[in-house]
């Protein structure tokens, strides 16, 4: 949405295409549905091709909602963060745990109802156990971001019921480059957080068969300024309320948000092997980043809230094979290898270590791609997992953990013109250890878990544009270690954490219908969606305080989520070698406990999002607006946010290769032009930690 970080944002990305090569397969979907224009503004937004999954679709057959980021449109998205590259995307928000640490929201599903992919395997990080955790991912280095919903998921993860993530980067070569290479280089300042970033990427052959791959990037940011009061209008009351002179201060803080400011750094080298029978790549990549929290401000001058940066390192190293029989029954068979060595320190003003968390983590999987047999293409597979987590302090979160699974997985696919049906299974056995601990003082605790989840959809073609689809699923989710055993103060979170080891599966079962057609000149694609859960995993507020700090206790219950996403695209005119482009976007999620509980917590709210352009080969200028509804659907002990407008504007202008990818990109981006006061409700800090206001960001791209 809009040219945010244009520069940046194909950084190690895009490389020198639009589009990122796509291998293609026996049975792959076209990419453009019949009678569709691709010279037109109409069917674009859903003629896009999903990588993600064993052959290459359109994303118009699709079944269930998704979304892609890639070429332009991830380039003018891209931010430093996962969940703010993707925050303009229908029914995606953000935990907006400051502009260091933000991971997605998909309908209101956070942690591992969000599964996270670097390019078919997990991110191997701790962002699930805590949202001040930030994703050892950098949408800056994306080639395209694929939000994947419906039978394909389950190949993925159990219980994923928001969605797969999965982001696609250059760094395992998926061809060797053509010519003598492939590059870019960018530079980018950004106005809100005094942000300075830049980095380069190169693509080489070497020799018929093999390629490599280099890349590097750095972001420097101070810290953010925000629009608008720092405390919501609850907490301020509260403040001015104080006979401290110094808490009634606080009431009027405005502009910068203190201990926001961040620095990473991300280098990667990849080498690829291709020929015609196959393919073997190897990367090494290394990401490290120290930023800061923002603080959950404290009114009780007794207990004042400390300041807390995280200091974090992963070593990841990916590997990817594939073998070609074009047999009788095999057709494909593709291997895949993550292995990444995550810790961060978490660090208090004065430089102690209040805690380091350690995770070494494994991820493979195996698919065996069969021959397509008359309507039929089928895939089945292995994968497994390890993950040795490990939390040390004076007084660790949890004890040290082991974490072991291992699934099989299979889809059907059936292309029975004008219907496409779609089966999928996969059965997980899981299980998790928790050693004893002298500090916490528990016993060794272990617990065993076997999911089965199922999901079969339908899609039928009424006419060449238009297309309507069901899916419907049942999945039961296995509880993470850190939902059965955490117990003790985060210090991200600035509360008290209570897991509780005796959680049982949670179950849910969904459908959702989709609808996705275009005309000469407009295109819609809508979604509408409902679950239900057994046995529903949150972190409930207690309204108990320890110290000052909220107490959340892990529990369970029945529960309820339905809501939709729907998306308009038009062209209005064309004149003079201009198109007029306009879009809308409006999202809704509405989730309760059925238990007496109330609303889930942390549920965003009603949004629209409408925007204009004006293009042509040289030059794109886009305005859009975003109004968020308020939120006063509210769990237990948890304040409602106030609604905002944002404004926001931004150029591109291409000025020696019009029209294409290549060449110098200049962008000026106008973000929050009204400096509003603006908060995301899915944030724990919400009340404490606006998002950023008035943002002028100045970018260069160039690429060859």
């Amino acid at each position: 949405m809009g040219l945010q970080a244009a520069a940046v944002a194909l950084l190690l990305g895009a490389g020198a295409a639009t589009e990122p090569p796509v291998p293609q397969m026996p049975g792959d979907a076209p990419a453009m549905p019949d009678g569709m224009d691709p010279e037109g503004v109409a069917g674009e937004m859903i003629a896009e091709i999903v990588v993600t999954g064993p052959r290459v679709r359109s994303r118009f057959n699709a079944p269930a909602g998704g979304s892609i980021l890639s070429g332009d449109e991830l380039l003018f998205a891209a931010r430093p963060t996962l969940g703010d590259t993707l925050a303009g995307t229908a029914g995606v928000s953000s935990t907006s745990f400051g502009p260091g640490a933000s991971r997605p929201v998909l309908r209101g599903f956070q942690g591992d109802r969000t599964r996270l992919l670097v390019d078919g395997i997990g991110s191997l990080d701790v962002s699930a156990t805590s949202p001040d955790h930030a994703v050892a991912i950098n949408p800056l280095v994306a080639d395209r971001i694929e939000i994947l919903r419906g039978p394909t998921a389950l190949l993925y993860a159990s219980g994923a019921t928001g969605g797969i993530v999965n982001t696609i980067n250059a760094r395992l070569p998926a061809r060797r480059p053509d010519g003598p290479g492939e590059g870019v280089a960018a530079l980018g300042f950004a106005s809100a957080a005094d942000e300075v970033s830049g980095g380069a990427r190169l693509a080489l052959p070497l020799g018929e068969r093999f390629a490599l791959h280099v890349d590097g990037h750095a972001l420097d940011a101070g810290d953010v300024r925000t629009g608008g009061f720092i405390l919501a209008p609850a907490v301020r009351a509260e403040a001015l309320a104080s006979p401290d002179p110094a808490i009634r201060a606080l009431a009027d803080a405005r502009g910068q948000l203190a201990n926001t400011s961040a620095r990473t750094r991300n280098i990667a080298a990849g080498a690829g092997f291709f020929d015609e029978g196959g393919s073997a790549v190897l990367s090494v990549a290394w990401f490290e980043s120290l930023y800061g929290l923002p603080t959950r401000v404290s009114l009780d001058p007794a207990n004042p809230a400390p300041d807390t940066r995280i200091d974090l390192g992963q070593l990841r190293i990916d590997a990817r094979a594939g073998v070609r029989f074009g047999g009788p029954v095999v057709d494909e068979l593709r291997l895949r290898f993550g292995y990444a060595d995550y810790g961060h320190d978490e660090l208090l003003a004065d430089g102690s270590r209040s805690a380091r968390f350690e995770n070494d983590a494994w991820e493979g999987r195996a698919d065996i791609v069969f021959a397509d047999a008359g309507p039929l293409h089928a895939t089945a597979g292995l994968q497994a997992s390890h993950r040795d987590f490990r939390v040390m302090g004076p007084a660790p979160l949890l004890p040290p953990t082991l974490t072991d699974s291992i699934a099989v997985f299979a889809l059907a696919e059936f292309d029975l013109a004008p219907w496409r049906l779609e089966l999928a299974g996969r059965a997980e056995d899981n299980r998790v250890r928790a050693a004893a601990d002298p500090v916490l003082g528990n016993d060794p605790l272990r617990r065993r878990f076997r999911a089965i989840s199922v999901s079969a959809s339908a899609a039928i073609r009424l006419s060449p544009s238009f297309n309507i689809g069901l899916n419907a699923d049942y999945a039961e989710r296995p509880p993470a270690a850190e939902e059965l055993f955490t117990r003790g103060v985060d210090p991200g979170t600035q509360g008290v954490l209570l897991g509780n080891s005796a959680l049982a599966e949670e179950r849910s079962w969904g459908v959702e219908a989709s609808l996705r057609g275009f005309t000469s000149a407009v295109t819609v694609e809508a979604s509408a969606y409902f679950h239900r859960f057994s046995d529903f995993v949150f972190a409930a507020d207690t309204g108990l305080r320890v110290d000052g700090l909220p107490v959340f206790a892990f529990a369970s219950d029945d529960a309820r989520y339905w809501g939709f996403d729907v998306q308009l695209r038009a062209d209005l005119a064309r004149a003079q070698g201009w198109r007029f482009e306009a879009d809308l976007l409006v999202d809704y999620v509405q989730a309760d406990l059925l238990g007496g509980g109330g609303p889930v917590p942390r549920i965003p709210p009603l949004r629209l999002l409408g925007g204009a352009v004006a293009r042509n080969p040289a030059w794109t200028i886009r305005a859009e607006a975003e109004w968020t509804a308020d939120q006063r659907r509210t769990a237990a002990f948890e304040t409602g946010t106030g609604g905002f407008v944002m404004l926001n504007a931004d150029i591109g202008w291409r000025p020696f290769a019009e029209g294409s990818a290549e060449g110098l990109l200049l962008a000026l981006s106008l973000r929050n032009l009204l400096d509003s006061e603006a908060r995301r409700h899915a944030s724990f800090l919400k009340d404490f930690a606006p998002i950023a206001g008035r943002d002028i960001r100045v970018n260069a791209r160039l690429a060859f």
